[in-house]
């Protein structure tokens, strides 16, 4: 083994045992930033179930428009010549009630209830795709379209799919700032730990300089012990954040078992999470490395 393996293997045995020796302490240490770090993975996986639920929303500017009950095929025929007529259509697709009712089937979990129906309760639709989504010609054009005759409701769906869009986005960029903020918590929490064992050695450590150790020498089990500690703790808060999103799957389904659309929180995946411990990991070394640093300045100021 050369020398440079044997003095890291040293300094990280050593790290280790020094945490292995204070259980309690290293325990709530390690709770400490795992808490800190748990909260955006938590919001990280609000924010991305909620960007998923709604990645199948139609954004586009588009209009539904629905047909009365009891419109007839000339009804249909006549509705549709007036809509591609309007200077707002850039298309019209038009949804036959059969169709859609099928396509509710097949999308929710009400097969059952539709299919024990006498008639089919959907009317005929068309989704009419707009030139423009500024709100005032979007308005003129629903109004229009509104007094055709059969035409029972005019509604622009994809307004509030385009917020939540815009919420979402507005959320990930809030995660961001989240994040570097517990960051920053996270090294001022590694950095006070790691201080305060660096001052009850200071003794060991200024006689192990009088007999030439370096400042990287000295440095060295601290930094592993940052590593360890951020390691541990990024496990824990990954493990904790997918108990609470374990939970909240399991009361979400108990309570949307009767909806139609099932509610469902997702996880990050292996990747993002391996990132996240890592990441830690790195807050941890960074964190000891500056306070060491600083502390070891101190020492040759005072000698």
């Amino acid at each position: 083994m050369s020398a440079w393996l044997r003095v890291h293997r040293l300094a990280l045995a050593d790290a280790a045992r020094r945490l292995a020796a204070q259980p309690l302490a290293s325990v709530l240490s390690i709770a400490v930033i795992a808490l800190a770090v748990a909260l955006p993975v938590l919001a990280s996986a609000f924010v991305q179930s909620v960007a998923r639920a709604t990645a199948v929303l139609d954004t586009d500017p588009h209009v539904n428009v629905f047909l009365a009950l009891d419109a007839t095929d000339e009804d249909v025929r006549r509705v549709e010549a007036a809509l591609k007529a309007h200077p707002e259509t850039a298309s019209v697709r038009f949804v036959p009630r059969a169709k859609a009712l099928e396509e509710l089937k097949a999308t929710t979990h009400l097969a059952e209830l539709l299919a024990n129906l006498d008639r089919n309760p959907l009317p005929h639709a068309f989704s009419v795709r707009t030139r423009s989504s500024q709100a005032a010609r979007l308005a003129a054009a629903r109004a229009d379209w509104s007094k055709l005759t059969k035409v029972d409701q005019v509604s622009a769906e994809f307004e509030w799919a385009e917020k939540i869009s815009h919420w979402t986005s507005f959320a990930h960029r809030a995660l961001a700032g989240l994040a570097l903020v517990l960051a920053a918590a996270v090294l001022f929490i590694v950095g006070h730990l790691i201080r305060l064992q660096v001052l009850t050695r200071k003794e060991e450590i200024e006689v192990s300089q009088l007999i030439g150790a370096t400042a990287a020498d000295v440095r060295r089990p601290f930094l592993y012990h940052g590593l360890l500690q951020g390691l541990a703790a990024g496990l824990a808060a990954v493990g904790l954040a997918a108990l609470v999103i374990a939970w909240l799957n399991v009361e979400l389904s108990a309570l949307t078992s009767s909806y139609a659309y099932e509610i469902k929180l997702v996880f990050m995946g292996y990747e993002a999470m391996a990132g996240v411990i890592v990441a830690v990991g790195a807050l941890g070394v960074t964190g000891a490395w500056v306070s060491v640093s600083r502390e070891l300045k101190r020492f040759s100021v005072a000698g």
